[in-house]
């Protein structure tokens, strides 16, 4: 069964730089070059919930799977403490994309659109201006977990299959 599991988490993991990749270089350029600005925003205001959630949703999964492992093999939570603790990170800032940076860029984005019906270019540009900061934390935060989901998928299958070498 430990195979098994081996092979889900690594799966799991490979759909999530699947998804992360396919969503930022491929989806995203798409939408924005086919539609103007705020309906390619509202599209992907619906695509990025399911996008942030399943960041963190699979890394409890993955978890769960760890937890499962650990029942026969006491020392796989030593062994394995740098993917567990890239793991945690990679939850956490999915959570904080989801939950925090999204929430506030729908605000923000809500509010320029708001002050532009009412003809309030320069208090629009401000909340552009923040906008823009905050959509460049956000693409920083997806790089950065992107970097994490390779990281995990390399360290997981060197260190299962150096183990099934031993």
């Amino acid at each position: 069964m430990s195979k098994y599991i081996d092979v889900l988490i690594l799966l799991l993991i490979g759909i999530l730089i699947g998804a992360n990749i396919w969503t930022t270089f491929v989806v995203a350029p798409v939408i924005f070059s086919h539609f103007d600005k705020k309906t390619a925003g509202d599209i992907m205001n619906l695509i990025f919930p399911y996008y942030f959630a399943s960041g963190w949703v699979v890394g409890v999964v993955i978890y769960t799977f760890i937890g499962i492992k650990s029942i026969k093999d006491k020392g796989i939570i030593r062994r394995y403490l740098g993917f567990i603790i890239a793991l945690s990170i990679l939850i956490l800032s999915h959570m904080a994309l989801h939950k925090t940076v999204l929430p506030m860029a729908r605000t923000l984005n809500h509010q320029y659109y708001q002050l532009l019906q009412e003809e309030k270019k320069a208090d629009a540009e401000k909340i552009h201006s923040k906008f823009k900061t905050l959509h460049t934390i956000s693409s920083l935060v997806n790089l950065f977990n992107l970097a994490i989901e390779v990281y995990l998928f390399q360290y997981y299958f060197l260190r299962s299959r150096k183990e099934r070498n031993s």
